[in-house]
């Protein structure tokens, strides 16, 4: 299983999402379904891209700065 950063560019704003599963397939769908969970209603996403991607690891984890 893998740790996913993800960066969504949406109609509601830049968006980072960290994601834990099996493959980038996964990891795009259930990124999808988090954002569509967090928001009423779901952003329109223009682009979801994986900047990094570890193995999960105890420790395991992303620093997520705000506004890059």
């Amino acid at each position: 299983m893998y740790l996913y950063r993800l960066e969504a560019e949406t109609s509601a704003g830049l968006l980072a999402i960290v994601i834990a599963a099996e493959g980038e397939e996964q990891a795009f769908a259930a990124a999808e379904e988090h954002m569509q969970r967090h928001f009423l209603p779901a952003p329109e996403v223009l682009e979801l891209i994986i900047v990094e991607k570890k193995r999960i690891t105890p420790g395991a984890g992303y620093v997520i700065q705000p506004g890059n």
